[in-house]
Protein backbone atom coordinates (compact mmCIF):
# COMPACT_ATOMS: atom_id res chain seq x y z
CA UNK A 1 0.00 0.00 0.00
CA UNK A 2 1.28 3.26 -1.02
CA UNK A 3 0.29 6.67 0.82
CA UNK A 4 1.79 10.34 -0.23
CA UNK A 5 1.68 12.44 2.61
CA UNK A 6 0.33 16.36 2.62
CA UNK A 7 3.57 17.69 0.77
CA UNK A 8 3.50 15.05 -1.70
CA UNK A 9 3.35 16.24 -4.90
CA UNK A 10 3.60 12.59 -6.49
CA UNK A 11 0.04 11.43 -5.83
CA UNK A 12 1.44 7.82 -5.22
CA UNK A 13 -1.44 6.31 -3.88
CA UNK A 14 -3.17 2.79 -3.89
CA UNK A 15 -2.23 -0.96 -3.38
CA UNK A 16 -0.35 -3.45 -5.15
CA UNK A 17 -0.63 -7.34 -5.34
CA UNK A 18 2.06 -9.18 -6.24
CA UNK A 19 4.27 -13.06 -6.08
CA UNK A 20 7.51 -13.24 -4.99
CA UNK A 21 9.88 -16.31 -6.02
CA UNK A 22 12.77 -15.99 -3.50
CA UNK A 23 16.42 -17.39 -4.81
CA UNK A 24 18.26 -18.27 -1.22
CA UNK A 25 21.62 -18.61 -2.04
CA UNK A 26 22.55 -18.08 1.99
CA UNK A 27 23.78 -15.38 2.92
CA UNK A 28 22.33 -13.82 0.01
CA UNK A 29 18.50 -14.01 -0.74
CA UNK A 30 16.55 -12.75 -3.36
CA UNK A 31 13.25 -11.90 -3.86
CA UNK A 32 12.11 -11.36 -7.28
CA UNK A 33 8.48 -9.63 -7.50
CA UNK A 34 6.32 -8.96 -9.89
CA UNK A 35 2.17 -8.17 -9.44
CA UNK A 36 0.35 -4.83 -10.42
CA UNK A 37 -0.20 -1.47 -8.62
CA UNK A 38 -3.89 0.05 -8.78
CA UNK A 39 -3.46 3.60 -8.21
CA UNK A 40 -6.18 5.47 -6.18
CA UNK A 41 -7.84 6.97 -9.31
CA UNK A 42 -8.38 2.96 -10.50
CA UNK A 43 -5.45 2.95 -13.37
CA UNK A 44 -3.89 -0.40 -13.12
CA UNK A 45 -0.09 -1.10 -13.78
CA UNK A 46 2.77 -3.68 -14.10
CA UNK A 47 5.58 -3.53 -11.68
CA UNK A 48 8.53 -5.90 -11.11
CA UNK A 49 11.55 -5.67 -8.68
CA UNK A 50 14.69 -8.02 -7.68
CA UNK A 51 15.45 -7.15 -4.02
CA UNK A 52 18.45 -8.56 -2.92
CA UNK A 53 19.11 -8.96 1.24
CA UNK A 54 22.90 -10.07 1.92
CA UNK A 55 22.89 -11.19 5.45
CA UNK A 56 25.88 -10.52 7.49
CA UNK A 57 26.76 -10.94 11.42
CA UNK A 58 25.54 -7.17 12.89
CA UNK A 59 22.90 -6.27 9.99
CA UNK A 60 21.06 -7.50 6.46
CA UNK A 61 22.38 -5.09 3.39
CA UNK A 62 19.16 -4.54 1.17
CA UNK A 63 19.98 -3.78 -2.85
CA UNK A 64 17.94 -3.19 -6.03
CA UNK A 65 18.77 -5.17 -8.55
CA UNK A 66 16.16 -3.68 -11.24
CA UNK A 67 18.85 -3.00 -13.79
CA UNK A 68 20.54 -6.69 -12.73
CA UNK A 69 23.14 -8.15 -9.96
CA UNK A 70 25.99 -6.50 -11.50
CA UNK A 71 24.47 -3.17 -11.47
CA UNK A 72 22.83 -3.04 -8.27
CA UNK A 73 21.50 0.10 -6.09
CA UNK A 74 22.83 -0.32 -2.55
CA UNK A 75 20.04 0.78 -0.66
CA UNK A 76 20.91 0.38 3.19
CA UNK A 77 22.39 -1.63 5.87
CA UNK A 78 19.20 -2.86 8.30
CA UNK A 79 20.35 -3.22 11.65
CA UNK A 80 18.36 -5.30 15.01
CA UNK A 81 16.90 -2.53 17.09
CA UNK A 82 14.82 -5.70 18.94
CA UNK A 83 13.77 -9.35 18.88
CA UNK A 84 11.49 -8.77 15.50
CA UNK A 85 12.25 -5.38 14.06
CA UNK A 86 15.37 -3.86 12.10
CA UNK A 87 15.26 -0.15 11.09
CA UNK A 88 17.50 1.26 8.34
CA UNK A 89 20.64 2.62 9.68
CA UNK A 90 21.30 5.32 7.53
CA UNK A 91 18.89 6.65 4.89
CA UNK A 92 19.55 5.91 0.77
CA UNK A 93 20.28 9.39 -1.01
CA UNK A 94 18.72 9.31 -4.20
CA UNK A 95 19.03 12.64 -5.96
CA UNK A 96 17.17 14.43 -3.52
CA UNK A 97 15.00 11.72 -1.77
CA UNK A 98 15.90 10.17 1.09
CA UNK A 99 14.89 6.60 1.36
CA UNK A 100 14.68 4.76 4.55
CA UNK A 101 13.56 1.07 6.42
CA UNK A 102 11.71 -0.61 8.82
CA UNK A 103 11.78 -4.71 8.65
CA UNK A 104 9.08 -6.24 11.40
CA UNK A 105 9.22 -10.02 11.67
CA UNK A 106 5.97 -11.66 11.62
CA UNK A 107 4.85 -15.28 12.23
CA UNK A 108 3.97 -15.87 8.65
CA UNK A 109 6.40 -13.55 7.13
CA UNK A 110 7.51 -9.82 7.60
CA UNK A 111 6.18 -6.55 6.92
CA UNK A 112 8.64 -3.86 4.83
CA UNK A 113 7.92 0.06 5.33
CA UNK A 114 9.52 2.50 3.55
CA UNK A 115 9.98 6.41 4.24
CA UNK A 116 10.44 8.55 1.11
CA UNK A 117 11.07 11.88 1.86
CA UNK A 118 12.62 14.58 -0.71
CA UNK A 119 11.20 17.80 -2.12
CA UNK A 120 8.35 17.50 -3.38
CA UNK A 121 7.88 13.57 -2.18
CA UNK A 122 6.40 12.39 1.00
CA UNK A 123 5.71 8.71 0.74
CA UNK A 124 4.74 5.63 2.69
CA UNK A 125 4.49 2.40 1.23
CA UNK A 126 4.17 -0.63 3.00
CA UNK A 127 5.24 -4.15 1.79
CA UNK A 128 3.88 -7.30 2.90
CA UNK A 129 5.51 -10.39 2.68
CA UNK A 130 3.12 -13.82 3.74
CA UNK A 131 3.59 -17.41 2.91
Amino acid sequence: MATPGPQSSSDWAGHGVGEVLVSDDYPIVRFHEKGHFTHANGRRMAFSNVYRFEVMEDRVELYHERRGPEDAVFLFPLVVVDDHRLMSLSPHLCVRDLYSGELIMTDDGFDLTWTVEGPRKQEHIHYCYRQ
